[in-house]
């Protein structure tokens, strides 16, 4: 006898990786909370915390990168699945100094930043360059 049985397929676009950085959250619901990440992708993160309240699915949350080479920094992120443990989030977008960001935005600056570097110092760094 032939079992069929269905293969799930990983649906993200980007691949993650395993960092450990310190973030905090802020949402009406949770208020402020510290944690820190699992993975990180392009486009998403798993943040480890701890006692979360159940966060609805397309929640928008506030995040602060804090060990960022600039924390002050804000990504605009929505809740793909809450756990008590958790959350996976999307970056939908940035804020810095008031003025709200896309990502393709961050993604051209930290190709100017890497072009102006010698490549062997651009080896897995992002590096995002502000105005002062």
């Amino acid at each position: 006898m032939v079992h069929l049985v269905e293969q799930q397929h990983d649906r993200r676009s980007f691949p993650r990786v395993p960092i450990q950085a310190r973030m905090r959250v802020s949402h009406s619901r949770l208020g402020t909370l510290e944690g820190y990440s699992i993975n990180v992708s392009d486009t998403g993160i798993y943040l480890r915390l701890h006692d979360v309240p159940k966060v609805p699915r397309g929640a928008h949350i506030g995040l602060q990168m804090l060990d960022s080479a600039n924390p002050g920094i804000i990504f605009n992120t929505r809740v793909i699945h809450s756990t008590s443990s958790g959350l996976g989030i999307a970056i939908v977008d940035y804020e810095l100094n008031g003025m709200r960001y896309t990502l393709d935005e961050l993604r051209r600056q930290w190709t100017v930043s890497k072009s102006d570097m010698p490549t062997e110092a651009t080896r897995g760094l992002h590096i995002v360059k502000t105005k002062v």
